[in-house]
C-alpha cells in the first residue's frame, strides 16, 4: 500500500477507532458500532474502504454474519524536519520465535503447564521489548546525526549556490539523487528552465551525473 493512502485512511478518527478495535480481535459490524458509537452504515462505509485497500477482510461467521479482522503487519513511519520529509511503510513479516522450548515437569495437569509457557512467553516479550527500544534509540541517535549533517550540508549550499534555483537544486539532489526528469517535478519548474544551472553546477564539478540502469542520474560530488 502507498504511504499516502495509508495516511489518508488514518486520517479519519473513526476508521483509527475500528483499527484499534480490530488490533484486539475480530469484530462483527453491530458490535463495531456499539463501541465507537457510531451508526452501522457509517460504518460499513469505513469498513469498505478499509477492505478495498487491504487493511482488513470479512468473512462470514455464525448465522450469515460478516465479521472483519487485519489481514497483515502494516509499520507506517513519518519523519519530519526542517531538512527532510519522508513517509515510509512497510509489511512487518511474523518471524519464528529464537526462543529455546522450556521442557514442563511431567506432573503438571495441562492447565498449570498452559499458565507456566505464558509466564515464560510473557517474559520473552518483556524481553523483545528491551531490544525493540534499543534499536529504537540507537535509530533516534543516528537520524539525530544526519540531521546535524544535512544542516552543515544547507550551510555549505548556501555559501556555494548562485542563485536562489542552484540553491533548491543542489538542496534536491542532497536529498536524493534523481534523473533531470524527477529533479525538475520536484520543482515544479520545466526541464528547459533549469537546464542551464544543472550543466553550471556539472561544469563546477558540484554535481556529476552518472548511468545507472539506462538513466542519467543525478548527484551532489
Amino acid at each position: 500500500m502507498e504511504s499516502a493512502q495509508l495516511l489518508d485512511i488514518l486520517g479519519n478518527k473513526n476508521r483509527r477507532m475500528i483499527l484499534q478495535l480490530l488490533a484486539s480481535r475480530p469484530y462483527y459490524t453491530s458490535e463495531i458500532s456499539d463501541r465507537i458509537g457510531v451508526g452501522q452504515k457509517a460504518v460499513l462505509d469505513h469498513l469498505g474502504l478499509l477492505e478495498k485497500s487491504g487493511l482488513i477482510r470479512s468473512k462470514t461467521g455464525e448465522q450469515r454474519r460478516k465479521y472483519y479482522h487485519i489481514t497483515e503487519n502494516l509499520k507506517l513511519e513519518v519523519f519530519v524536519s526542517p531538512y527532510s520529509y519522508t513517509v515510509e511503510t512497510s509489511v512487518v513479516i511474523q518471524q519464528p520465535s529464537t526462543q529455546k522450548d522450556q521442557k514442563q515437569p511431567s506432573d503438571q495437569t495441562g492447565g498449570s503447564q498452559s499458565i507456566e509457557i505464558l509466564k515464560q512467553l510473557n517474559k520473552y516479550l518483556f524481553q523483545l521489548e528491551s531490544k525493540r527500544r534499543q534499536m529504537v534509540k540507537k535509530q533516534s541517535n543516528i537520524e539525530g546525526e544526519m540531521i546535524d549533517i544535512m544542516s552543515k550540508c544547507i550551510d555549505m549550499i548556501h555559501e556555494t549556490a548562485q542563485n536562489n534555483l542552484e540553491t533548491d537544486i543542489m538542496i534536491e539532489l542532497l536529498k536524493h539523487p534523481q534523473d533531470r526528469r524527477s529533479l525538475s517535478m520536484h520543482l515544479d519548474l520545466p526541464e528547459y528552465y533549469i537546464e542551464e544551472h544543472i550543466q553550471s553546477l556539472i561544469d563546477q564539478q558540484i554535481i556529476i551525473e552518472r548511468d545507472k540502469d539506462n538513466t542519467r542520474i543525478m548527484s551532489l560530488l
